[in-house]
């Protein structure tokens, strides 16, 4: 009842298409019944007392018949396609949507495969359910009790003997929805870790390949595969029971009414017509009442998947802004750390421990430190996806808390060593943060960036396509396009997040001019593994174990002869020849 009222408020919208469909389903169940009640006339006044008159009537009649029962069976599939396709777009949009409001807290202790799972593969069962779940309550059920009217109005007593089944096939029902749900919940499960080790080996094919790690790779996923095929063996094992069940009881069903049916025969009590009507009727309830069986499968899947889709749902952003947020609107005199402190989730080390610090407005500072030491973690506190544990951030003496997320967002640039492009356009990747740019500002955000040259020699300039993950590019020219994007933001702080680490000695050399170039005008937070690169900082900030260990220019920094000035060292002999 839980997942039928999480539905509800998708399925009430549509409330109108689903009377109609229902409405169309119960002429569909009628006219099931009309085409088995023609057999009486046909057996009793054409085959027995040989009645042209009736057999040029039932010639015409039965086309008519077929036609308009056509019709009614085309009106409902399609208004039963049309509202599962209808309502897992809704949900589908929902899901999506509301994956993108949730905090970078939630992708951190979450597999993307187990999401993407549930975006594709639990839908689609959803879906089925929507879509023939109602069918079968609705129109198989309705058929089945029509046809037993017309049992009960042929020979009341031969009826009684056909409904003895439904208490034996309603328990056998009951047992296997329970083992048909635990099996297609668990299922789903592994399914999602089945696209996770694909996501995996898709992105890791380098390293798969250059440490021969194929073979591990495959035993890890048929570990998974093979679990994967015992859930769903124990899924289809129950529906495979259902339904050959359901005959068997049928068969003996069957067995008693034609013994009763030919004794009553013999005995002059039923004409030939009617008996076939009822055995017709009892025929032709077979499939309405297999689908029955098996709606019972599709429904636990659905649930069981539905389950997973608002587990996500639920989810809620661990970063969320205050009723009465301010908008930020430009930085006007400084940024400051206010003994800050920092822990992620389920971890007992501290990524930051009570630092302080200050940045006024329009200065140059460098952030370095050895590996784990903190600096990536202050650029996700700058940016607000996540909070500080303990103290505050005050941008222009407010706590960053104060502002809404987005509005600082928008005014800041962020520049990484993990360069982001979406297989579209230049411009469409260049104005990320700035949708309504024109193309002369995204031209001139690309000069700035030095980019506009690369760019302008590709075939379709600022409209050709990059392909997935900007894999069409180079390293420098895809960290030019990220400049150029934070460019155009005209963003009051720059982040570098050890922007060159990953390019060669050309590509550094360009994009390290193009990063001078824009920081000039920004109050500029710069990490960097490369010592060079921010040595004429206004400040450098050193970084260790999540203390801010040394603070200082360059040169004061490397008087104090302490970290900075090893790692200064350590840097100059491992560039020596």
């Amino acid at each position: 009842m839980r997942s039928f009222k999480r539905l509800k408020p998708y399925l009430k919208p549509h409330a109108r298409r689903i009377a109609q469909a229902c409405f169309v389903m119960v002429f569909v169940a009628i006219f099931n019944g009309a085409m088995v009640w023609l057999l009486k006339p046909v057996v009793d006044y054409v085959f027995i007392k040989k009645d042209p008159r009736m057999l040029v009537g039932i010639v015409l009649v039965i086309p008519i018949i077929f036609l308009t029962k056509m019709i009614f069976t085309y009106t409902q599939a399609y208004l039963m396609s049309y509202l599962g396709q209808i309502i897992t777009q809704e949900i589908r949009e929902d899901l999506f949507r509301h994956l993108h409001e949730l905090s970078l807290e939630f992708f951190w202790r979450s597999r993307s495969g187990d999401i993407l799972s549930r975006l594709t593969n639990d839908l689609t069962r959803v879906q089925d359910g929507i879509q023939f779940v109602p069918l079968y309550l609705v129109r198989d059920s309705l058929t089945v009790v029509i046809l037993l009217i017309v049992m009960f109005f042929i020979h009341w007593q031969f009826a009684l003997t056909a409904l003895i089944t439904i208490p034996f096939a309603a328990a056998v029902l009951a047992v296997l929805g329970k083992k048909l749900r635990s099996s297609s919940r668990k299922s789903q499960e592994i399914m999602g870790e089945l696209y996770t080790r694909f996501q995996e080996s898709l992105q890791g094919m380098l390293v798969v390949k250059a440490f021969n790690y194929e073979s591990g790779a495959i035993a890890r996923f048929q570990v998974e595969n093979d679990a994967l095929f015992n859930q769903m063996m124990r899924y289809f094992r129950a529906t495979a029971l259902s339904g050959p069940l359901m005959e068997f009881l049928g068969s003996l069903i069957m067995a008693a009414v034609i013994w009763q049916g030919g004794r009553e025969i013999l005995a002059f009590k039923m004409t030939p017509g009617a008996f076939f009507v009822f055995l017709g009727s009892f025929f032709a309830a077979y499939a309405p009442i297999k689908n029955i069986s098996q709606l019972n499968a599709k429904l636990q899947m659905a649930l069981a998947s539905s389950d997973r889709i608002f587990q996500v749902l639920d989810e809620k952003p661990s970063i969320v802004d205050k009723p009465d947020a301010l908008s930020f609107e430009a930085l006007k005199s400084s940024i400051e750390f206010e003994n800050v402190s920092f822990r992620y989730a389920n971890q007992e080390r501290w990524a930051l421990k009570n630092v302080s610090f200050k940045i006024e407005a329009g200065q140059t500072i460098g952030v370095v430190g050895p590996s784990g030491s903190g600096k990536t973690t202050l650029v996700y506190l700058m940016l607000r996806l996540f909070d500080p544990s303990e103290g505050r951030i005050l941008i222009d003496g407010k706590d960053l808390r104060d502002y809404f997320a987005s509005s600082l967002r928008a005014k800041i640039g962020l520049v990484n060593q993990e360069t982001v492009l979406f297989n579209d356009s230049v411009s469409t990747n260049v104005s990320l943060g700035n949708p309504h740019a024109t193309r002369e500002e995204i031209i001139e955000a690309l000069k700035i960036a030095d980019a506009y040259g690369f760019v302008n020699r590709l075939e379709h300039g600022l409209d050709a396509q990059l392909g997935d993950r900007g894999l069409k590019l180079s390293g420098g020219e895809r960290q030019r396009l990220a400049i150029a994007r934070s460019v155009l933001k005209k963003p009051s702080l720059l982040i570098l997040d050890e922007a060159t680490s990953n390019l060669d000695s050309a590509s550094e050399k360009s994009v390290q001019t193009a990063l001078e170039r824009v920081s000039k005008n920004n109050t500029t937070l710069s990490i960097a593994h490369r010592l060079s690169s921010i040595k004429n900082a206004d400040r450098i900030l050193v970084f260790n174990h999540g203390d801010l260990a040394e603070s200082g220019k360059h040169e004061e920094l490397i008087a104090l002869n302490g970290l900075y000035a090893t790692l200064d060292r350590f840097q100059k002999i491992s560039v020596e020849p």
